[in-house]
């Protein structure tokens, strides 16, 4: 087993082993970026869908890379964020559309 580096000295030891050793194969879960995927969802729930495109997309980037693995989190909140996006395109062209039709009072 290879020694720990210094900055992770007593992370988690034994006292027969004096530099301890590593939990985990990947990132410590304070390494990893599982919160864009939290970020994304709670910015899409918030109805701040380019906030929620974005930070989706980041977290993908960050499943992709093996840096997080909450994937089906970072879904959601793409389908939250292109979702409002979407409805939000809907309901402007349907009152421009309704604003276009009705008629107008000439101005005088």
């Amino acid at each position: 087993m290879t020694p720990a580096p210094p900055e992770y000295l007593g992370y988690v030891g034994h006292p027969e082993l004096p530099h301890g050793y590593y939990p985990y194969l990947g990132r410590r879960p304070g390494e990893r970026r599982d919160w864009l995927a939290d970020a994304s969802v709670a910015a899409g729930a918030a109805l701040l869908f380019p906030a929620a495109i974005v930070l989706g997309h980041l977290a993908l980037r960050a499943v992709r890379a093996g840096d997080a693995r909450a994937e089906s989190r970072a879904r959601l909140g793409l389908t939250l964020g292109y979702g409002v996006a979407a409805a939000a395109n809907v309901v402007y062209l349907v009152l421009a559309a309704r604003h276009a039709m009705t008629p107008s009072a000439p101005s005088t």
